[in-house]
């Protein structure tokens, strides 16, 4: 089978063999995969060579001899990563700190390829849905835990950094959820990100590196902020916010990219909080893939290109366009 790499020279394929699925595991033919933004990061992560995609729906085509609850030809979405439900965490009803996980990355199975081996506890089955719109429940579950963790209410005033597919979900989740005003921080090269954030319901999109945040005029207080640009941003978030905010945060750099410098008297004396979102176990997938279902997020409307797997690289060149990327998909069997 054609699987995609990451290699020293960029994106490859490769023939490679698949085995059978183990006891515990299932045989996937993959529909869909979605390209995230750690993806394009991986040669910066300094990992030259290895399969990538985590944003998977598919089909199953086996599953092993203890797998009970699925069956050949179900069509499911795939956690990134599930908890084991063994762990003391787990058994203290602490999954999100499970640690015991259970991803396919362990068993060096990746996405951009036909076939998939998985465990079988990561998969959720789906109907209704096209393979493009049910691979978005993987980032849809990130932005749903970054949403849960802000603590969002009706009369907030928020700030979304970064028009990504991810802040561009927590967009319509924080409309639906009543917030009072809400902002979107976005390069104006963004171009079709920024035309959905002003479809999705921002009340203002402003390019920071135009006009830095301590200079833009949210006309009063801002509550919450829900960040997915990487940590250097931290600190210019944290100055604008009013007393009592709450930062949640997603957004990741590698090598010196990973720093960032509070005034930690300031932090404490505005009782400000940031909270770190790691949606690792991915525990949102069944309510990801039901707000797609009810088109509370209009997953359509997310996915800008679609590529089969042999233009794999092509894929990869188009989801690093800014002006005119939102979502790329590849469909590995197309």
């Amino acid at each position: 089978m054609k699987a995609a790499f990451w290699t020293s020279e960029g994106v490859t394929l490769r023939e490679i063999p698949i085995r059978s699925p183990g006891p515990d595991e299932i045989l996937l033919k993959v529909e869909a995969c979605g390209i995230c933004g750690t993806d394009l990061l991986e040669p910066a992560n300094g990992r030259r060579e290895g399969g990538f995609g985590h944003e998977i729906a598919g089909e199953i085509l086996e599953t092993g001899s203890a797998v009970l609850h699925l069956r050949p030809g179900q069509k499911i979405a795939l956690e990134s990563s599930s908890a084991c439900g063994l762990c003391a965490h787990c058994r203290n009803a602490r999954q999100e700190l499970c640690t015991d996980l259970r991803h396919f990355g362990k068993l060096g199975q990746f996405g951009m390829a036909e076939r998939m081996i998985a465990p079988a506890v990561s998969a959720v089955p789906y109907e209704g849905l096209t393979p493009d719109v049910a691979c978005l429940s993987e980032p849809l579950g990130v932005a749903i835990d970054m949403v849960r963790l802000a603590e969002i209410h009706p009369d907030d005033h928020v700030l979304i950094m970064g028009p990504g597919p991810i802040g561009l979900m927590a967009l319509a989740l924080v409309r639906r959820m009543g917030a009072r005003r809400v902002f979107v921080a976005a390069h104006n090269s963004s171009r079709a990100r920024i035309a959905l954030a002003n479809r999705w319901g921002a009340d203002a999109v402003f390019d920071p590196e135009e006009t830095p945040l301590d200079r833009y005029d949210f006309g009063g207080r801002l509550d919450r902020a829900l960040v997915t640009t990487p940590p250097a941003t931290l600190p210019a978030v944290a100055r604008v916010m009013s007393r009592g905010g709450i930062i949640s945060f997603i957004g990741i750099r590698w090598g010196q990219g990973t720093w960032a410098t509070f005034d930690i008297n300031d932090f404490h004396f505005r009782k400000l909080q940031l909270r770190a979102s790691f949606a690792s176990p991915a525990l949102f997938t069944p309510l990801a893939l039901q707000y797609l279902q009810d088109g509370l997020v209009d997953g359509p409307a997310l996915i800008s290109h679609r590529f089969p797997l042999s233009r794999v690289a092509d894929a990869v060149a188009a989801a690093r366009d800014r002006a005119s990327a939102i979502k790329v998909v590849v469909h590995p069997n197309a």
